[in-house]
């Protein structure tokens, strides 16, 4: 294998509190059973298998993780795992100015934050939720924490919120944060080509107003990033060219594993744990799909029934 796959994102819960437009219906959808999650044992042991296979960066995702009860508690024990060197969480924000000094203090390394307007209506419109105030307070609250590296993920969707691009740019600077322009994924049922907006067309708005200097990366984040000035903004195509240099294997709430955001199905490591298999068992099968990883493109997927809050973004 050419190729180093060091990098895994858990999806800790299918549950959000909100309901982003592109990422869950309105209505919600059918929950996973309780007894289907994966409990915190059980991700617990799959992060240590996976870091003796060579893994080292770890990220929690859901549906909101945050709404998972007891996050605290699984961050403690996994970073505890030798090898471990890089614990990260991705959330909606909402739950940070509660948790931010108790995240920090378990020691979570860094956070991404999804943030698709800075306007109270469009936020609301987009989410369905009138929260925006918490989300901002809990950026606040984070940096107080001594929180580093924390990105900001917008979704820019077409005739939604692509005329705040320049005061996405401007709040990002102000607090210190790395923004991050993502293109509405076709991946999910709720695409509409109304408001996509390809990533070369973001890329053009910014540069009406900024020098945008391409920063050559040496990881292999989905980000393309570019410098304005001392500061750092990326750009993240839906499908990208370079899925050989994809980095990171992906488990759902109820334990499927997968190679790709894309890819319609995956491993039930769930039946495995809760059958009796040893860690050298799961460990092979969790070695082959990194290997897996070196002949899969899905830069022509299709249109598939995947819903973002159920496979983790």
């Amino acid at each position: 294998m050419c190729r180093k796959v060091d990098y895994m994102r858990i999806s800790v819960t299918d549950r959000c509190n909100l309901r982003c437009s592109y990422c869950m219906p309105k209505e919600g959808l059918p929950l996973f059973a309780h007894d289907e999650i994966l409990t915190f044992e059980e991700i617990v042991r799959l992060s240590k298998i996976f870091t003796h296979l060579g893994g080292t960066k770890i990220r929690l995702t859901g549906g909101e993780p945050l709404v998972r009860r007891g996050l605290i508690d699984l961050i403690k024990q996994l970073k505890e795992i030798e090898g471990l060197e890089k614990l990260c969480l991705t959330t909606n924000g909402i739950f940070l100015p509660k948790f931010a000094n108790e995240l920090k203090s378990a020691g979570l390394d860094q956070i991404n934050i999804s943030l698709d307007s800075l306007d109270k209506n469009k936020f609301k419109k987009i989410t369905n939720e009138d929260n925006l105030e918490q989300v901002l307070s809990g950026i606040d609250k984070i940096n107080e924490a001594g929180f580093k590296n924390t990105k900001i993920n917008t979704v820019i969707l077409k005739g939604i919120n692509d005329n705040e691009i320049y005061d996405f740019i401007d709040f990002a600077f102000k607090n210190n944060l790395t923004l991050r322009f993502i293109e509405f994924m076709k991946v999910t049922p709720l695409w509409e080509s109304r408001h996509y907006l390809p990533v070369c067309s973001i890329k053009e708005i910014c540069e009406k107003r900024y020098e945008l200097e391409k920063i050559n990366c040496v990881d292999a984040s989905p980000a393309e990033y570019y410098k304005i000035n001392e500061n750092r903004i990326g750009f993240i195509q839906t499908a990208r060219k370079n899925c050989d240099q994809c980095n990171r294997l992906r488990i759902t709430p109820i334990g499927k594993l997968k190679v790709c955001l894309y890819e319609e199905s995956g491993i039930d490591l769930s039946n495995l744990l809760r059958g009796g298999y040893g860690d050298q068992v799961i460990g092979d099968i969790m070695r082959s799909k990194m290997e897996m990883k070196e002949d899969v493109n899905y830069t022509k997927w299709k249109e598939n029934n995947i819903f973002m809050s159920c496979v983790g973004g």
